[in-house]
């Protein structure tokens, strides 16, 4: 009984060695997300490690400050935000606390959604990514407002080789549309190559899985267009379904979708309600001038105005107001219509 006992007691040893031996030379049980973990200026080991194990970065506190003590680290933790992996092992997440996570040579680039071409190069302008606005445009493409039909863009790079989706896009237009909007962390001295293919790549994991599962009734890249009016257009995901809805019975019945986002992007203006002179002018993107829909978006829309593009809500509506307030009105004929823009503009 003696042996057995002990026996039990050695394979007990055994394993608890394997697994100390494993979170600290292989890996945790942690998935692979990345999360920003912060280390304020004064804190102890201690500290330090109760909150990473609050987090869910180590499995072990005793074994983390262990470690910690046998290579005599504990004063060598730098304080700041570090960029961890769950799965990382004890030695390779103390190394990174020790040396400094690349945070300190990353950047944050947010692109809004909504924001068109002219909006991205101003801001990258601003945040010193480019000097000029031709430095995106050469590689990307020029807003497409003057396009005629017959108009080539100068030649930017062909982004298709490496992405299928955008052999769909026609070829003379911008990646206007494709630059995915989210948060992206890049390295300072990352390319502007590099951080467009980051958004493209963003977009291929975001955007074309629901783009495959299909409407019948519109491309792909004629999806992206309607959606970046309706990004335009409305504000939570019930009214752009719901526009949606209304630009898909305007685009079966062969009216002109009429949409002022659409004229603001020819005249380079941000206005609710586009002058007589605006909408009169002569571009293939103007949708009071010319029936359905545009060459190309007009925005890079977000993924609620992706789906509803996709999904739109079957209603009878054919005509929508925008009230001061940002409260969209809808109406089924224009009778309708003209009675509510009197009622909310009239007085």
């Amino acid at each position: 009984m003696k042996k057995f006992f002990l026996l039990i007691i050695f394979i007990a040893f055994i394993i608890g060695l394997g697994w100390i031996f494993k979170i600290v030379f292989i890996s945790q049980a942690g998935n692979n997300e990345i999360k920003n973990f912060t280390i304020n200026q004064g804190e102890g080991v201690h500290q330090i490690s109760r909150d990473l194990k609050k987090e869910g970065l180590i499995d072990s506190s005793f074994v983390f400050e262990t470690y910690l003590w046998a290579i005599k680290g504990g004063n060598k933790i730098l304080a700041g935000e570090h960029e961890i992996n769950h799965s990382w092992s004890v030695r390779r997440l103390v190394n990174a606390l020790i040396s400094g996570s690349d945070l300190e040579n990353e950047r944050v680039i947010t692109i809004l959604e909504g924001w068109n071409l002219r909006d991205i190069v101003n801001y990258f302008v601003k945040e010193g990514i480019i000097k000029e606005s031709d430095e995106l445009y050469g590689l990307v493409g020029y807003p497409g407002v003057d396009y005629t039909g017959n108009f080539t863009l100068p030649n930017p790079k062909d982004f298709s080789a490496d992405y299928e989706f955008l052999k769909e896009k026609p070829k003379n237009l911008s990646l206007e549309g494709y630059l995915f909007p989210d948060t992206y962390r890049v390295y300072k001295n990352s390319s502007l190559e590099d951080i467009i293919k980051k958004m493209l790549d963003n977009f291929s994991q975001k955007v074309v899985p629901k783009m495959n599962q299909g409407n019948e009734n519109l491309k792909p890249d004629e999806i992206l267009t309607l959606a970046s009016i309706i990004e335009k257009e409305a504000k939570n995901s019930l009214d752009k379904r719901r526009v949606a809805g209304v630009y898909y019975n305007r685009l079966n019945l062969g009216m002109a979708l009429q949409a002022d986002p659409t004229v603001n992007y020819v005249t380079d203006k941000i206005t609710d309600r586009p002058s007589y002179d605006d909408i009169a002018t002569d571009s293939l993107y103007n949708t009071y001038k010319y029936p359905g829909l545009p060459p190309g978006p007009i925005c890079n829309p977000g993924l609620d105005s992706i789906l509803a593009a996709l999904y739109p809500e079957k209603n009878d509506y054919y005509y929508f107001l925008n009230t001061k307030d940002g409260q969209l009105i809808f109406a089924k004929t224009m009778a309708e219509h003209q009675q509510n823009r009197a009622k909310y503009f009239n007085n």
